[in-house]
């Protein structure tokens, strides 16, 4: 505390929090953190934190460390503040500001947890009355489905979903169940429901549709990632094809854009991109063939943001309708054919797991 009002007398604009590992230790297992008092530091615009020894550190380390270029004068060698003035530093330097498609893996994981969350408070209920059996069926597979599958550091999302099966019945209660349920492990304060990297480039948002497909994405890599932990553990491997009919009974029984929701379906139900050979039934052995959930949601994907793109007439990599994964942000996912684009799925593959850190 001494340390962050000295820093604080200087720069008034750098927030200090203290988290106690003991009541929060998932969230210091996925920061990583192994000895105490640590200090992570965070420039204006990253998510990348420093990870910094306390004892190591001193009002001038830390302003530097955080971007401010002039911090010299005011205090002096041991990082002490002389004569109790208080002068403002010159400008900090800030550190970049992930623009879309230019991927950070805790912008990607961000945006997801948001689309879930979002999709809790506005999709699941729309109609009075509880869910009936056929939807509370699919939303106890995709919440299970979610559950074994996306990556263990998106720790509030976890908390949420062994929240929902935990107490599954009561989830089906009703909107207001859903929302005590959630305000129970993660608290009454909601996000601030502003995406990050589901943006046109220019400030305006377009949030939850992208950050949903940026869920399923983590999802579809997640349930490769699950049947090669059960594979080297000789436990039964996830069949993709029952993972891929999940996906498509939520977005039939959840996903509120009609048009959007008519055109997967119609793709899914006539075996668009041959879906009905590449993904399979039985719980395969096969790497490879754990990979073509992933590839096959890529294409689809693809095939949705191409018809977005022909209807706005716009072909922006800013635009979140960009073919996914745009040229941009993964030039060596794309090759040149005679004159037209095809991509390679391999590097498409190693590429998303890179970017979904599996």
């Amino acid at each position: 505390m001494e340390l962050a009002n000295e820093v604080y007398a200087i720069e008034p604009s750098i927030v200090f929090h203290a988290v106690s590992c003991v009541p929060h230790h998932v969230l210091c297992e996925a920061q990583n953190i192994t000895s105490h008092p640590m200090i992570i530091l965070y420039k204006e615009g990253s998510y990348d934190g420093q990870k910094c020894k306390q004892a190591k550190m001193n009002v001038k380390t830390i302003l530097k460390a955080l971007g401010f270029d002039n911090v010299d004068g005011d205090i002096d060698d041991t990082g002490d503040v002389e004569n109790s003035q208080k002068r403002k530093t010159s400008k900090k330097e800030t550190a970049r500001v992930v623009p879309f498609h230019v991927y950070d893996v805790h912008d990607a994981w961000a945006d997801a947890a948001l689309s879930f969350e979002f999709a809790l408070h506005n999709s699941i209920y729309v109609e009075n009355g509880p869910l009936n059996v056929t939807k509370s069926k699919a939303f106890h597979e995709w919440v299970t489905l979610l559950s074994n599958t996306l990556p263990p550091q998106m720790t509030r999302t976890h908390e949420i979903l062994n929240s929902l099966l935990t107490n599954f019945d009561k989830s089906l209660g009703g909107q207001s169940e859903i929302n005590d349920l959630v305000k129970q492990c993660v608290g009454p304060v909601e996000p601030s429901w502003t995406w990050r990297t589901c943006t046109y480039g220019d400030g305006r948002a377009v949030g939850y549709t992208c950050g949903l497909w940026q869920l399923f994405h983590t999802m579809s890599i997640g349930v490769v990632e699950y049947n090669q932990n059960n594979s080297n553990n000789n436990l039964p491997a996830m069949p993709t094809r029952y993972v891929a009919d999940i996906l498509r009974d939520y977005i039939d029984y959840f996903f509120q854009c009609e048009v959007c929701r008519l055109n997967f379906l119609s793709m899914y139900d006539t075996c668009a991109f041959d879906g009905c050979n590449r993904l399979s039934d039985r719980p395969s052995l096969s790497d490879k063939e754990w990979h073509e959930l992933p590839l096959w949601l890529w294409e689809t994907h693809n095939d949705v943001n191409v018809r977005l793109m022909n209807e706005r007439n716009t072909a922006d990599s800013r635009d979140p309708s960009t073919p996914w994964e745009s040229q941009q942000a993964c030039p060596d996912c794309w090759r040149d054919e005679i004159g037209t684009k095809s991509w390679d799925k391999r590097r498409c593959t190693k590429f998303a797991e890179y970017i979904l850190d599996w």
